[in-house]
């Protein structure tokens, strides 16, 4: 934790010594069918942090942001050298968060930057039959007795009567 405070607290100090704005950053998203390409710049600090303490680890999080309860998600790792990256959608209706950041040390993401896009209205597809179980067939029985029947040497009841 210390080691991560000292990070942004270089941060800081770096962001007030420059007034100048050609160290900005910036995270472009282009939609297209089943892919978003991506285009990113980040500030020469934020760059220095994750190479010197998380390895030059770059991802980018797409997730169903819908709020129907699904849980569509997808990370793709990068690095720090890289400044553009394409990563397929989860979903192709309902709404979606696409983060650029990198994962801490203890796991957790750390967003940078981020674009919701909108997809249109989740399409929720009803199910063929309201209940989870399969229909059986009419003659169920007669199959079950004929599965079971296969591995006898004699016959069924049936045959033992004649």
């Amino acid at each position: 934790m210390k080691q991560l405070l000292f990070g942004l607290g270089v941060l800081l100090r770096n962001s007030l010594v420059k007034s100048d704005h050609a160290d900005l950053s910036s995270f472009v998203g282009s939609l297209h069918p089943g892919v978003i390409q991506c285009s990113w710049k980040i500030r020469e600090g934020t760059k220095w942090l994750i190479d010197s303490k998380f390895n030059s680890a770059l991802f980018l999080r797409i997730r169903d942001i819908s709020g129907d309860g699904t849980s569509a998600s997808l990370i793709i790792e990068t690095t720090t050298s890289q400044n553009n990256a394409e990563i397929p959608l989860p979903t192709d209706s309902g709404r979606v968060l696409l983060e650029l950041g990198y994962k801490a040390e203890g796991g957790g993401f750390i967003t940078l930057e981020y674009i919701v896009y909108d997809l249109g209205v989740k399409k929720i597809e009803t199910p063929k039959y309201v209940d989870w179980f399969q229909t059986e067939s009419s003659n169920i029985h007669q199959e079950m007795y004929e599965l079971g029947r296969r591995s006898l040497a004699f016959g069924g009841s049936e045959e033992r009567m004649a």
